[in-house]
């Protein structure tokens, strides 16, 4: 199944029920950033459902091109670097860019399940 918004649509229906919750784009984010922190579903913080939508959104972009990680910080959390400028991007060209990768990494990740 590749990437288009009738699949997007599939797939947020998708994780909806898998989680028993009313899955948005920002809610997908956070899914990617519990899967690479590691911790699982737990109680998490404001501060921390923010960070891990955050670690979501920086995972995809490694997969794009534009970051890279670069080791971790003092608590254990992952840290990137730039390698292309973001700046460029548009704000509709990077949404599509992050739809887009968090729908093959959902799709890889949910599979393999």
């Amino acid at each position: 199944m590749t990437y288009n918004e009738d699949n997007w649509d599939l797939l947020v229906l998708e994780v909806s029920k898998r989680f028993k919750v009313t899955a948005d784009f920002d809610f997908m984010l956070f899914l990617i950033g519990v899967q690479e922190l590691g911790e699982g579903m737990r109680s998490y913080s404001r501060q921390e459902k923010m960070d891990l939508i955050n670690l979501g959104k920086c995972t995809l972009l490694c997969g794009s091109g534009y970051l890279e990680p670069d080791g971790t910080d003092d608590e254990g959390w992952p840290k990137f670097r730039e390698i292309k400028s973001l700046k460029s991007l548009t704000p509709s060209f990077l949404n599509y860019t992050l739809k887009k990768s968090a729908f093959e990494y959902l799709k890889e990740k949910l599979s393999a399940v």
